[in-house]
């Protein structure tokens, strides 16, 4: 009877009292699928980086830390299984502009992205409510962390609110959100 007594009571206690957000699990995208249908169409273009998230005290963030804005150009490449990268970042302190290109490795059958030359980092995509928006979830030996690139650098206040529980979701408290204060950095075709 006691033991019965207690099993409802912690029943309860975790309906009334449970402050962990409901976190779905479903929002990976498939890369192979992405790229053999909706990649091509839906992702390529012009995209900007809005904001980060890892976990407290990791320092995953603190190569975003000097930027103001940054925006970028994804390509398909000649090869098929891969995707062009380019970036222009504004850096916060001199204004200067910095360009960074890297390659994308689609895997077949995979929900899972390769960055050229870091076999060890992974890239793993997700939905967003924001139609124009994805989350990626980038992890290597040293960080993890989630990043939020939209097609416009004016994102909806629910469009953050889902990168937030998102970052909630996966434990990353620290938050990083970059100002956007100086003009857009002139990008390369």
């Amino acid at each position: 009877m006691i033991v019965s007594a207690w099993r409802y009571f912690l029943y309860f206690y975790g309906l009334i009292f449970d402050s962990k957000p409901h976190c779905d699990r479903n929002d990976q995208l498939s890369a192979s699928r992405i790229n053999r249908t909706e990649f091509p169409l839906q992702y390529m273009g012009s995209w900007y980086f809005l904001a980060a998230a890892a976990e407290s005290g990791t320092g995953a963030l603190d190569i975003f830390k000097v930027m103001d804005n940054g925006q970028f150009l994804v390509r398909e490449r000649a090869e098929t299984e891969k995707l062009e990268f380019r970036a222009s970042i504004r850096i916060s302190k001199d204004g200067s502009c910095v360009p960074r290109k890297w390659i994308y490795l689609l895997t077949e059958d995979s929900t899972e992205l390769r960055t050229e030359g870091h076999p060890d980092r992974l890239t793993e995509l997700f939905s967003c409510r924001c139609p124009e928006c994805v989350i990626l979830k980038e992890s290597d030996n040293a960080t993890s962390r989630l990043l939020l690139y939209a097609r416009s650098t004016q994102l909806d206040e629910d469009c953050m609110n889902n990168f937030l529980h998102k970052s909630t979701c996966e434990d990353y408290r620290e938050i990083l959100q970059l100002p956007r204060s100086l003009e857009k950095c002139p990008q390369d075709e």
